[in-house]
């Protein structure tokens, strides 16, 4: 009926409350009229007798003062003399008295009310709810009817109070139990489902199919064993992959070796070394990776100087540019940037290295360091061979290369998932605009920067 499980709560909840409220109600107005009503309607009769003895020791005193001051006293008063009635203190609601002479009789109207079930008799404010008695006052016979001024008979009160109250809340625990069933059911049911993912079973959990809250969260947790299972099939192909790629080098070496066992051969050798840098380079980048993700947890970021890692990641791969003939033009800036610096020293490594890899001889690549926005900008450019649609829409996939050939262009398709991932770590911005045959320009951008050193 309701699609959120808070309505739910508020429905059954004020649902319980009045139910409860009405049971404790009406026990209670049992209670009032099986064991207080008698007891009420004694202390009002001896109030009276009290009352009647006094006046009749001090004959002198005014009728009209005399009820008055007993009203004081917090009580209705009724005074009958002749078939006329006077009303003294709080008005009653209804005046429904039938008017006899009482004689020596003691009208007893509270203790032989009817017993109503739906109506508390201690509050019914009429002339006939009262005890009566005859008394001689100022010279004249008075039938005198009174009862208690419910507004400061607090003392019934209390106990009427203290019992309902009492009644409430237990009806109120006994019954939130009870519908709390209809809550409680299904959350079992997702229990089982975890504790199902847990051993690696991620059938769905049609069962529950509410459209409050619960079943939102029963949708979200079919979902999330979806997620865990794609991830689980992603770590399953990256095992394999990580296998083939450390198992190639590996069969390739092996393969050199035997040659060179038989034949001194310094191109032999030379492709030894080859096939050895493949699988360091392998190994640096999957500690890398593993790295990265150990320290996604708790990234410790620090302000450094974006100028000083670019300078130290140019002046690391000089070998590399030197070998190919190739200018690196850097225009940058003293800008500090809050990160973490081994992380972007990293990045900023992979990054050139790719620029210099798939670059031609002689060729220009460009390193700049820019303020802009009041954000840390890297661009790094080249004039290489680019890359086509389908190479960008994969190019942070792990293990993927385009060039199968490794000995024409050496890669072991990690470098710019590393980007990838540093840049995620970073809030950074990763930019690819590259077209085949017309070079490359990846731009990243940090959102956490101090200030401009100088200009």
């Amino acid at each position: 009926m309701f699609k959120r499980l808070s309505t739910q709560f508020i429905f059954y909840t004020l649902v319980v409350m009045i139910v409860s409220s009405l049971i404790a109600f009406l026990l209670t107005n049992v209670c009032y009229h099986i064991y207080l009503k008698p007891k009420n309607d004694a202390r009002i009769t001896h109030t009276l007798l009290e009352q009647k003895q006094f006046i009749e020791r001090h004959p002198n005193i005014s009728s009209d003062d005399y009820f008055n001051q007993v009203a004081d006293l917090n009580f209705q008063v009724v005074a009958v003399n002749n078939g006329q009635a006077q009303y003294f203190g709080t008005p009653f609601r209804l005046q429904n008295l039938n008017i006899e002479p009482l004689g020596d009789t003691i009208y007893h109207g509270i203790k032989n009310r009817p017993f109503n079930l739906f109506i508390t008799g201690f509050f019914d404010n009429e002339t006939k709810n009262t005890v009566g008695v005859q008394m001689k006052v100022d010279g004249r016979i008075y039938d005198v009817y009174m009862r208690p001024d419910v507004g400061q008979s607090m003392g019934e009160f209390r106990i009427f109070l203290a019992i309902l109250l009492t009644l409430i809340v237990l009806f109120s625990i006994i019954f939130v139990l009870i519908s709390s069933n209809s809550i409680v059911s299904p959350v079992i049911q997702l229990q089982s489902f975890a504790e199902r993912i847990r051993r690696g079973d991620y059938s769905d959990v049609s069962a529950v199919d509410r459209p409050d809250e619960i079943g939102v969260l029963a949708r979200e947790m079919e979902e999330m064993s979806e997620a865990i299972k794609s991830h689980q099939e992603m770590n399953e192909r990256f095992v394999a992959n990580v296998s083939h790629e450390i198992q190639s080098p590996i069969t390739n070496l092996l393969g050199l070796t035997q040659q060179l066992k038989e034949s001194q051969d310094s191109d032999i050798i030379a492709a030894i070394e080859h096939q050895s840098n493949r699988l360091s380079k392998l190994t640096q980048q999957l500690l890398m990776l593993a790295a990265i993700e150990n320290e996604g947890v708790q990234l410790n970021k620090q302000p450094f100087n974006g100028k000083t890692i670019a300078q130290d990641v140019i002046q690391s791969m000089l070998f590399q540019l030197d070998s190919k003939e190739q200018l690196i033009i850097a225009d940058l800036d003293d800008i500090m940037i809050v990160g973490h610096q081994d992380l972007i020293y990293q990045l900023l490594t992979n990054l050139l290295s790719n620029a210099i890899k798939y670059s031609p001889v002689e060729t220009e690549i460009r390193l700049s360091l820019k303020l802009k926005d009041g954000r840390a900008v890297f661009q790094i450019s080249d004039n290489g061979q680019g890359m086509d649609d389908e190479t960008r829409r994969h190019l942070f996939e792990r293990f993927y290369k385009t060039n199968t050939n490794e000995d024409t262009i050496p890669s072991n398709g990690l470098g710019m998932a590393i980007v990838h991932e540093i840049a995620l770590l970073h809030n950074a911005e990763l930019m690819v605009d590259s077209e085949l045959n017309r070079g490359t320009v990846i731009t990243v951008t940090f959102p956490e920067t101090q200030h401009v050193l100088h200009d």
